[in-house]
C-alpha cells in the first residue's frame, strides 16, 4: 500500500483564457478551458501513483461541508482509497487563471478552513491504524487552522514506531518541528515566505547552507527547489544541481506532485538510487509543466524527458 497525507486539500479550478481584461466578463464555452480537480500536495501524488499502475493507494486528511462530498467523489473517481475525517466547515477552493496573451498565471487560494481538536485526534488514530501495510508514506502540504504545528512531528513519530520511511514536504514551523524526529526525505516548501528554517533564502549559497542545516537537524536526504532546478543533498554529504534543458513551461500546477510520485516510482521499479530517482522525478515534473495537465498518465510521458535532465555534482 501507498499512503499519502493531505491535511489541507482543496478543490482546484483552472480557467484557461486568451486575455485577462479588468472589469470585463468572460465566458467559458470550451470544456477544455475549464479543469476542476481534487487538489492538495500528497493527493495529486496519490492519483499519479494510481495512474502509474499501483493498485492500493490511499489518501488521508480532513475534508468538510457539502464541498467535501463533491471532493471525495472526485478522488474516488480516480480509484483512490479515501480515509477522510469530515468536519463541519466547508473545505477550501483554489482558483487559477491561466492567460495566453500575454502568458501569465494568477492564483487565488482560499485559506478559511478550520479543524477541531477532536478531528485531529481522530485523524491520528486513523493514521496509525492505516499505515501498517504501507511501503511508502508521503506527508505533504500546508496545515489548516485549528491544527497544531507539531502535527507532522507526531505523524512521523508514529511512522518511526512502525519502522516506516517518510517523505516530508512541508514549510515553516511544521517543518522545523518535524526535523527533530528525522524524516528520511525532506523537500521544503517555501514559496510564500522565501524562508527555510526561518532564514530568508535568495542566493544559491543560502539554499546550500540551509540544505546542510536541515541534514544537521535530522533529515537524511534533502531536495530543495531552486527556481526551475533542484539542489540535491545526498546522505554522504555530496551536493548536486539538477537542471532541466530545452523546455517551455506552460503550467506548474501538479508538477511538484508528479516529482514526488515519480521519485518513489523509480525506487519501486529499480531499487534505491537517490540521484537517478531525482532525475526520473524531474522528467515527470517536466512532462506536466510543458502541458496543460495536472496528473501523469503513464511512464512513457516520463521516459521521453529523461534525456533533458542534467545533474552535476557541486564543489562546495
Amino acid at each position: 500500500m501507498i499512503t499519502t497525507v493531505t491535511l489541507n486539500p482543496s478543490i482546484d479550478r483552472e480557467y484557461f483564457i486568451n486575455e485577462h481584461k479588468l472589469m470585463k466578463d468572460q465566458y467559458i464555452y470550451d470544456p477544455e478551458d475549464l479543469q476542476i480537480s481534487p487538489g492538495g500536495k500528497g493527493l495529486i501524488a496519490a492519483i499519479n501513483m494510481k495512474n502509474l499502475g499501483y493498485s492500493d493507494v490511499q489518501n488521508i486528511g480532513f475534508i468538510g461541508g457539502k464541498q467535501g462530498l463533491f471532493f471525495e467523489k472526485m478522488v474516488q473517481d480516480h480509484n483512490i482509497t479515501t480515509n477522510y475525517v469530515y468536519t463541519s466547515d466547508e473545505m477550501r477552493n483554489n482558483i487559477k487563471i491561466i492567460t495566453k496573451n500575454p502568458p501569465s498565471n494568477t492564483m487565488y487560494n482560499d485559506y478559511t478552513y478550520s479543524v477541531s481538536k477532536r478531528s485531529v485526534m481522530e485523524l491520528k488514530k486513523r493514521f496509525k491504524r492505516s499505515i501498517r501495510k504501507s511501503d511508502y508514506i508521503l506527508i505533504a502540504g500546508s496545515i489548516p487552522a485549528g491544527v497544531d504545528f507539531n502535527i507532522y512531528q507526531e505523524l512521523i513519530n508514529i511512522c518511526n514506531e512502525l519502522d516506516k520511511d517518510v517523505y516530508l514536504k512541508a514549510s515553516g514551523e511544521a517543518l522545523n518541528l518535524a526535523l527533530k524526529v528525522k524524516p528520511k526525505f525532506v523537500a521544503p516548501y517555501f514559496k510564500h515566505t522565501h524562508k527555510i528554517l526561518d532564514v530568508k533564502v535568495e542566493k544559491q549559497d543560502d539554499y546550500i547552507k540551509m540544505g546542510k542545516k536541515m541534514q544537521e537537524h535530522g533529515a537524511e536526504y534533502v531536495i530543495i527547489p531552486f527556481h526551475t532546478n533542484r539542489l540535491l543533498f545526498d546522505k554522504d554529504g555530496s551536493i548536486y544541481m539538477l537542471s532541466p534543458q530545452d523546455y517551455c513551461i506552460k503550467n506548474l500546477l501538479g508538477a511538484g506532485d508528479a516529482y514526488d510520485a515519480s521519485f518513489f516510482d523509480y525506487i519501486f521499479q529499480n531499487g534505491f538510487d537517490f540521484i537517478e530517482a531525482n532525475r526520473y522525478a524531474a522528467a515527470a515534473a517536466l512532462s506536466i509543466a510543458e502541458n496543460e495537465l495536472v496528473f501523469l498518465e503513464n511512464r512513457q510521458q516520463i521516459e521521453k524527458n529523461i534525456g533533458n535532465i542534467i545533474i552535476e555534482k557541486l564543489e562546495v
